[in-house]
C-alpha cells in the first residue's frame, strides 16, 4: 500500500511540480474547458457583487490563490524541485501581472455593473482570442492547422453574434438615462481586459514552459495583484465603504477566489500542454456559459443571437481539437520518431515565447 502511495505521489510531482510536459493537444483542451467552467462560476459570483468596489473585489479574489499556492512554490524552491526564475522572467511576469490586474480583473469587474456579464465576457474573450491568434502566429511561431483556422473563425463569429445579443443587456443593466460615453467605456473596458489577458498568457507560457513552476507563476501573479490592488482599494473605496462589506459578501468573495484559483491552474496547464490559441479557444466556453448565466440568473436580455452564438462557440471548440490527416510520408516519419523516443510535435509548434528584455 505504501509503495502504491509513493508511486502516485512520485507521478504527481513529476507531472505537475517539476518537469515540463510533452505537448498534448486534447489534454490541453480539457484543461481549457475546466478553466472555462471555473471562470464561469467565478463570473457568476462576481456579477452578484457589483455593488462593491471593483478594485476591492479584485484584491480579495487574489488572496485564496496566494494562500494556497504560495507555500507550495516555496516548498518547491527549498526542496530544489523547481528553480527560481531568472530576473528577466520575473520582470516579464510582474509587468504582465500589473497589466492583467488593473486592465484585466478590475476593469472587467467594473463592466459587470455597467453592461452586464452576458455582454462583458464575449467582448473580453473576443479581444483575447484575436490578439492571441496574432501573437501565436507571428511571435510564438506556432503553426495553425486548417481546423484551428476554421475553429478560430467560428469562435470570432460567435463572439460577434453574442456581442449583438448583449446589446439588449445594456438596457437591463444600465439606466436608460445614462450618458452614451458610459456605455462606450463599458464596451471598451472588457475588450481591454481581453487584450491584457492575452499578454498574460504569453507571460505564463514564457515562465511555465521554460523556468518557473506552475504554482510559482500563479502565486507570483496574484501576489503582485494583492500588492497593487490592496493599497489602491483604500483610495477607490475607502476604509468606511470596505467595512460595510457583509459576511455573506465575504463568503461569495472567498468562493470566487477559490474558483478563480482552480480555473487559473487549469488554464496554466492548458498553456503548458497545448499552443496558446488552443487554450484560449477552449477557455472561450465561458462565453456562452456566462451569457446564459446573465440571462437566466440576472435577468439580462435574451435573443436568438444568444442561442446561435452558443452553437457557434461549441462548434469552434470542436474544430480546434481536430487534426489534419497526416500524409503517408509523415506517418513513416512519425513511426520512426516514436521508435527513437521523440515527441510527435515539432519544436516550433509549441515553442515558448521569446521576449527580448533590456
Amino acid at each position: 500500500m505504501s509503495t502504491t502511495r509513493s508511486l502516485v505521489c512520485e507521478r504527481f510531482q513529476r507531472n505537475f511540480m517539476s518537469e515540463r510536459n510533452a505537448p498534448n493537444l486534447w489534454l490541453g483542451m480539457i484543461c481549457g474547458v475546466l478553466a472555462a467552467i471555473g471562470y464561469s462560476l467565478t463570473n457568476i459570483c462576481l456579477r452578484s457583487l457589483t455593488g462593491l468596489d471593483p478594485i476591492w473585489v479584485s484584491f480579495f479574489k487574489a488572496i485564496p490563490t496566494v494562500t494556497l499556492f504560495g507555500p507550495i512554490a516555496i516548498w518547491q524552491v527549498v526542496t530544489r524541485r523547481a528553480a527560481l526564475p531568472s530576473a528577466s522572467s520575473v520582470g516579464i511576469l510582474i509587468a504582465a501581472a500589473i497589466s492583467s490586474q488593473l486592465l484585466g480583473n478590475a476593469l472587467l469587474q467594473w463592466s459587470f455593473g455597467v453592461i452586464g456579464v452576458a455582454m462583458s465576457v464575449p467582448l473580453c474573450l473576443g479581444g483575447m482570442i484575436v490578439v492571441g491568434v496574432f501573437i501565436s502566429k507571428w511571435f510564438l511561431q506556432e503553426h495553425l492547422t486548417r481546423w484551428q483556422t476554421w475553429g478560430t473563425g467560428s469562435l470570432v463569429l460567435a463572439l460577434v453574434v453574442l456581442s449583438m445579443a448583449g446589446g439588449g443587456a445594456v438596457q437591463s443593466v444600465v439606466d436608460e438615462k445614462s450618458r452614451w460615453w458610459l456605455t462606450a467605456v463599458g464596451i471598451l473596458a472588457p475588450i481591454s481586459s481581453g487584450v491584457s489577458y492575452a499578454f498574460l498568457s504569453i507571460a505564463i507560457r514564457r515562465g511555465v514552459s521554460r523556468e518557473a513552476s506552475m504554482f510559482m507563476t500563479t502565486a507570483l501573479i496574484c501576489a503582485i495583484g494583492m500588492i497593487i490592488l490592496g493599497p489602491l482599494s483604500l483610495i477607490t473605496a475607502g476604509v468606511e465603504k470596505i467595512a460595510q462589506t457583509t459576511w455573506p459578501q465575504y463568503g461569495v468573495l472567498l468562493v470566487a477566489g477559490l474558483l478563480n484559483a482552480g480555473a487559473f491552474v487549469a488554464l496554466t496547464l492548458s498553456f503548458r500542454y497545448a499552443p496558446v490559441i488552443v487554450g484560449n479557444a477552449a477557455n472561450s466556453l465561458q462565453n456562452p456559459l456566462s451569457a446564459l448565466a446573465g440571462v437566466y440568473l440576472f435577468h439580462e436580455a435574451d435573443s436568438i443571437n444568444l442561442k446561435i452564438g452558443v452553437a457557434l462557440t461549441v462548434l469552434g471548440v470542436v474544430l480546434m481539437g481536430l487534426r489534419d490527416k497526416p500524409r503517408s510520408g509523415e506517418n513513416d516519419r512519425h513511426a520512426k520518431n516514436t521508435h527513437d523516443g521523440e515527441t510527435e510535435s515539432s519544436p516550433r509548434t509549441n515553442s515558448p515565447v521569446e521576449l527580448e528584455t533590456s
